[in-house]
């Protein structure tokens, strides 16, 4: 999937699908190819419908999840299209709150959540690198006064690996 201007595309099935509700400003986003292939292979969510199957079979181990973030007792993972946080934002006012720390995330796509509910996001964080974007989650400390974004992976292939979607190395 590539967000470009105001339309974000991406292609699944060798067909190609816009969302011209994109809030995105110019900026492209590639994903990793990791999860490509966890997508081309079925290991990631690809539709509603089995995003929406985690509520009954988990896809990850709670001892992989406990080793990326340990306060944490649960995963629920999105199906493409991936929305920026901008995008989420302009649908959801708990992204613009000080709870979900707005100031220290911009460039990011939202690919899941720890916990039930939608209050422990986890991103795509292209900030530091539009190459290799690393992995945050929102860390809830002091009832929601000092939450912060902190790195779940340096990268993608590393948190799909400790959490056992890809085959470790």
């Amino acid at each position: 999937m590539l967000v470009f201007g105001l339309v974000k595309f991406f292609v699944w099935n060798s067909r190609v699908c816009f969302d011209e509700a994109a809030l995105s400003s110019f900026i492209m986003f590639q994903l990793p190819q990791p999860l490509h292939q966890l997508l081309s292979v079925g290991r990631w969510p690809r539709s509603h419908a089995e995003e929406i199957r985690q509520n009954l079979t988990p896809l990850v181990p709670l001892a992989c999840i406990k080793q990326l973030a340990p306060e944490e007792q649960s995963l629920y993972l999105f199906a493409p299209p991936f929305h920026t946080v901008a995008e989420r934002a302009a649908n959801n006012k708990f992204w613009l709150d000080q709870m979900s720390a707005p100031s220290e995330i911009d460039l990011a796509l939202d690919l899941g959540d720890f916990g039930l509910g939608s209050d422990a996001p986890i991103l795509l964080d292209y900030q530091a690198g539009r190459v290799e974007p690393r992995v945050l989650h929102l860390h809830w400390a002091n009832r929601g006064r000092d939450n912060h974004w902190v790195e779940t992976a340096p990268n993608f292939e590393i948190f799909a690996r400790v959490l056992g979607l890809l085959p470790i190395t």
